[in-house]
């Protein structure tokens, strides 16, 4: 099984900007790119399907899709007409990726979505995007040009949403990290999902999502991505994140960063504020160094039978285009079958 490659992209510039990164993305050997769908985050991101519908045009052979969309801010059956006009405008390479809209859901002053949450809006997108007669609510719907082969797949952290996305979706986003240990711990729990609603392997993409910095200066990579790290040690089952490793607390005197410290718009100050996490715990959920530091990282998650990785950089409010760039040319190539 070849290891497949996707690029997150913020909705930064306008969507004809999106669409020539896109075809930068393709040309540069990714898999599929998506993008993130928190809108006007900090007053800065745009429509994510104005700009996937403009990539659409410009690309020819990757996937396209929100990394990731989320119940709360968009109603799910508009969801389900965003992505089915999106299949059609990409030739059938749309992508639906769900999760519960942390990063959304304070905007509008809401708690993330509940695992009862997910569950209903999968099965009304199966329901809907398959052909079926489908009630969002109000009445029932039957979708005239079906895209049932659009595969729904759900981002998870805690041990309950992977095993829910396990059993009912067509692939988990397993977001814990870049350690072996922590994805092997999140794989068991996909598994444990899978297991329990009867599905096969082959039935469940398994996608890691990998933060990474390539810089032949490591101490410098480590002070650019604390902040990344810092992200994931809030966490409760920070734990399994970051095996062996004692997260000291936030100090008293911490100041979260604007508009929160996975988006800041001042990077300097989220580093200073998070100047609190070790070293151990950047280098454990971050893939660092130099590129074979980063490819050894690969080697290790791959050997974990996943199907694929999507690489994110530290950045917000700018493409990752030193990140796209290095790994097209120094760390893709070693795992493309000859």
């Amino acid at each position: 099984m070849t290891l497949q490659f996707g690029l997150r992209v913020p909705t930064v510039g306008a969507p004809a900007d999106t669409a020539g990164y896109a075809a930068e993305v393709e040309a540069a050997g990714f898999d599929f790119m998506w993008t993130p769908d928190t809108p006007l985050l900090a007053g800065r991101w745009r429509d994510v399907y104005m700009h996937l519908g403009a990539a659409a045009e410009r690309t020819e052979r990757i996937r396209l899709g929100p990394g990731v969309t989320n119940p709360l801010t968009r109603h799910p059956l508009t969801t389900a007409s965003a992505i089915a006009t999106l299949d059609d405008a990409s030739g059938g390479r749309a992508d639906l990726v769900a999760g519960t809209g942390y990063s959304s859901a304070y905007i509008i002053g809401r708690k993330a979505a509940t695992l009862a949450d997910m569950r209903e809006a999968t099965a009304l997108w199966r329901g809907l995007l398959g052909g079926q007669p489908t009630d969002p609510g109000g009445s029932e719907t039957v979708i005239d040009r079906p895209n049932a082969d659009l595969p729904i797949l759900l981002a998870a952290t805690g041990p309950r949403m992977l095993a829910l996305a396990g059993g009912i979706a067509d692939g988990v986003l397993i977001h814990v990290g870049a350690a072996p240990e922590a994805v092997a711990w999140a794989l068991a729990r996909v598994e444990a999902g899978m297991t329990a609603a009867g599905r096969a392997r082959e039935e469940v993409r398994r996608i890691v999502v990998v933060t990474a910095c390539i810089d032949d200066d490591r101490e410098r990579a480590i002070e650019h991505m604390r902040p990344c790290a810092a992200g994931l040690c809030r966490h409760r089952h920070a734990g399994m994140f970051f095996p062996g490793i004692e997260i000291p607390a936030r100090p008293a005197d911490y100041v979260e960063p604007y508009p929160d410290l996975g988006h800041a718009v001042d990077w300097e100050a989220a580093k200073r504020a998070t100047a609190y996490v070790p070293d151990a715990a950047v280098e454990a959920c971050v893939a660092l160094g130099s590129p074979d530091e980063v490819a050894e990282r690969v080697q290790a998650l791959a050997a974990l039978d996943i199907n694929a990785i999507w690489w994110r950089d530290e950045a917000t409010w700018t493409r990752p285009d030193a990140l796209m760039e290095r790994l097209a040319a120094e760390v893709l190539p070693r795992f493309r079958a000859g």
